[in-house]
């Protein structure tokens, strides 16, 4: 096998590849379709993800709209980039430095997915006020562990021919 050969092309890098796609084509359907309804005594509101961060800069809410759009929009978006140069990139760029940053965006992985669960438990049920999860959370939430797998894959698969390219180096 050649070093240059992109991760894609390796017969390991086949299921990766489907991880990736799958996690692109959920992130948008996720952060689009209604992820949230909720209720206020009579009324009955649906929101999606995206909507509801704008809903909140409107209101002059910076801070948590920072803070849901960066970490639901941006943050993913960025990860699923950058996973996307390492697998598909040629090998012979490959540092050490660029597996770290995937490592780094790998410790904030679920992030994006917590700012969504501590919205839903903000708006605790009860008689007057509740809020309750809509699939599009669930696509959301599914496109962050789908990319979550794919980036150990890569993780894993670009350690491995580091370590083979220093050995080699080593002779």
């Amino acid at each position: 096998m050649p070093q240059s050969q992109a991760l894609a092309d390796t017969r390991k890098g086949q299921l990766t590849t489907a991880l990736l796609i799958l996690a692109i084509v959920l992130l948008p359907l996720g952060l689009l379709l209604p992820a949230l309804q909720t209720r206020e005594i009579f009324w009955r509101s649906e929101h999606t993800i995206i909507g509801f961060g704008l809903a909140l800069y409107a209101e002059g809410d910076y801070l948590l709209a920072g803070l849901l759009l960066g970490f639901s929009v941006a943050f993913p978006t960025l990860k699923l980039g950058w996973m996307l140069r390492l697998h598909f990139g040629h090998l012979e760029k490959l540092s050490r430095m660029r597996l770290r940053v995937l490592e780094a965006l790998g410790k904030w992985s679920l992030a994006d997915v917590l700012v969504i669960a501590v919205i839903v438990m903000s708006l605790k049920d009860s008689w007057a006020f509740g809020a309750r999860p809509l699939p599009g959370v669930f696509l959301f939430a599914a496109s962050t562990m789908l990319a979550m797998f794919a980036s150990g894959r890569i993780s894993a698969q670009l350690e491995e021919r580091l370590l083979e390219r220093e050995r080699r180096a080593a002779r």
